[in-house]
């Protein structure tokens, strides 16, 4: 009986410092938010993001890198990046079973459930649930590792649908390393113009089971070469937010307008100079 409770207490004094359960909330943990704002709003063709990864991760981590973390299409958020896990179903209508295909890219949007406005690439998967407000997503294998990366999205074919015209968004992630473009999937929008929103983000996550904060990978991310249709077009001004509940284990810098995040090592926020006005986030200007 001593023996087990003294197996207890050490287990219990080994893992408190890391999991510090008195600030930290629950998964999924935004580690950083970048919003970037580019001036004004543009009529939509294309937006891409490039993004260099310093290092391989654990796929056993469930890390999203999301170059872009949301935006909006005629006012209709979306979002999308590279996931260590990823699933989702493979055929219409759900089957019962999800399929895993590890290492992936995935293109979503919100304020929508039917699945008939997802167009899965070749061995890509679909999503549609309500988990965190109502989606449709698609994803594909996207076996990324150390390197750099551009995720891209343009604009596809227009179609009309009960009177109303929609237009079918396509997404890929492009390997500089192979010059190789994987496929992602389309998410159909509303509205045969499409207007890209002024403000887009990106964001570095841990999602999935809790885990040790020992076990926030190691990497850098660097995001720059912004491009709205197909010009350069580098932010105006660049915001990170670090929510307060979440381990503070990303630390940004600026160099020649790169975004550059260093994850994996505590990062002492204490004498940080703004937070929100309802002290939930931490709030750094980078440029």
């Amino acid at each position: 009986m001593i023996t087990r409770f003294l197996i207890l207490l050490f287990m219990i004094l080994c893992y408190f410092p890391a999991w510090a359960a008195d600030r930290i909330g629950n998964t999924p943990w935004h580690l950083v938010d970048y919003w970037w704002d580019f001036g004004k709003d543009t009529e939509f063709k294309s937006y891409e993001v490039d993004f260099t990864l310093s290092n391989d991760v654990d796929p056993k981590v469930r890390l999203y890198i999301a170059p872009i973390g949301l935006g909006y299409l005629n006012k209709v958020p979306f979002y999308g990046g590279i996931q260590t896990q990823s699933d989702g179903y493979l055929v219409h209508p759900h089957p019962r079973r999800r399929e895993y295909i590890g290492k992936g890219a995935i293109f979503s949007r919100w304020n929508e459930r039917d699945i008939k406005a997802t167009r899965k690439s070749k061995g890509g998967l679909f999503e549609s649930g309500g988990y965190e407000g109502d989606f449709i997503s698609v994803r594909n294998k996207c076996r990324w590792t150390k390197g750099r990366y551009t995720y891209r999205i343009k604009r596809g074919k227009t179609e009309t649908i009960n009177g109303k015209e929609h237009t079918w968004v396509e997404a890929s992630v492009f390997s500089h390393a192979d010059k190789k473009t994987v496929s992602i999937g389309a998410l159909r929008f509303p509205g045969a113009k499409l207007m890209l929103g002024r403000q887009l983000a990106g964001f570095i996550e841990i999602y999935g089971p809790r885990i040790p904060l020992t076990s926030i990978p190691k990497i850098t991310v660097t995001f720059e070469a912004w491009r709205i249709n197909g010009k350069a077009t580098p932010p105006q001004s660049a915001l990170a937010y670090y929510p307060r509940n979440v381990p503070q284990y990303v630390d940004s810098k600026v160099e020649k307008k790169e975004i550059i995040a260093t994850v994996g090592k505590s990062v002492d926020r204490t004498k940080a100079t703004r937070t929100s006005k309802q002290n939930r986030i931490w709030l750094q200007r980078l440029y």
